[in-house]
């Protein structure tokens, strides 16, 4: 006597946990992982968010987000205004991304101001697509094209509640 006997297959799924864990980031004048904005990138990796507080920064220099994909985020006043001032006290541009940065590089609620080179004052992006919101251009000026925000070589960054 010949009997088929049924055994239960079990499956099961593998989860494999993420090897990415990003983190925040903070930078403030006192108190915070850095005080300066461009030291925080240069120790990020892909995926963190740099956190700033509703300061003004003067780091004496452009910053630079180095083709990292990273979200540089300001913080809002009560009337949903970026309330975190990045200024390049009319002495050198604000933000560069010219390292094939994506949409996976943004900057949310910020104020880009007081900016100054020959092109690309507030900001200069180089074949680099980032997203902006929410942030405000003032002030910031070029002596040859694009005070507020330059673009070269298929840049095309998405940008949403933006004035300038």
């Amino acid at each position: 006597m010949s009997r088929n006997l049924m055994i239960p297959v079990l499956a099961s799924a593998v989860f494999i946990p993420s090897l990415t864990n990003a983190d925040t980031i903070t930078v403030c004048a006192n108190g915070c992982d850095y005080t300066s904005i461009n030291d925080a990138i240069d120790a990020s990796s892909n995926g963190d968010v740099i956190q700033l507080a509703a300061e003004t920064y003067f780091e004496g220099e452009q910053i630079d987000t180095d083709g990292k994909a990273i979200t540089l985020r300001g913080v809002v006043n009560k009337a949903g205004e970026p309330a975190s001032v990045l200024d390049g006290a009319s002495d050198h541009r604000v933000l560069r991304c010219n390292s094939d940065e994506t949409d996976a590089t943004s900057f949310e609620n910020l104020v880009i101001q007081n900016g100054s080179d020959d092109v690309g004052g507030g900001m200069f992006n180089e074949g680099s697509s980032p997203i902006l919101t929410n942030c405000t251009f003032t002030n910031n000026s070029a002596d040859e094209d694009g005070g507020g925000m330059y673009n070269l070589e298929s840049s095309s960054p998405a940008l949403t509640r933006c004035t300038f």
